[in-house]
């Protein structure tokens, strides 16, 4: 008996844990493909970088929103972006986080302005 119903237990958590990764994938996936389209436009301008993210928010569920950061010849810029928006690139990063990237990678990609005297 005690068997029985440490085995449903088992079964249950196991499912638990299986939801909430289902529910956390297209964040994931989100937050994979807007560093690949950094890596991709970087590419495209003939320079390599580092491009980091940091989720905030709950631990253990999905996060509310992910700070994205590129650093490049000693120049960074960042970008936050929430939830939403990281959701809706799971096929494609298109429309306000397209942009964003964009304007990050113009941002190290500009040469510095001059010092003044």
């Amino acid at each position: 008996m005690f068997v029985t119903v440490l085995n449903r237990f088992w079964a249950l958590f196991n499912m638990r844990v299986m939801e909430e990764g289902q529910i956390r994938e297209p964040f994931d996936t989100g937050v994979k493909k807007i560093r690949h389209e950094l890596r991709s436009l970087l590419a495209q301008h003939g320079l390599f970088g580092t491009i980091t993210d940091a989720d905030s928010g709950p631990a253990n569920a999905v996060p509310d929103s992910s700070k994205v950061e590129i650093q490049v010849k000693g120049r960074t810029t960042a970008r936050m972006f929430d939830r939403r928006q990281i959701e809706g690139c799971c096929l494609r990063v298109g429309g306000a986080v397209l942009s964003s990237i964009i304007a990050m990678v113009d941002e190290v990609s500009s040469p510095p302005p001059p010092e003044r005297k």
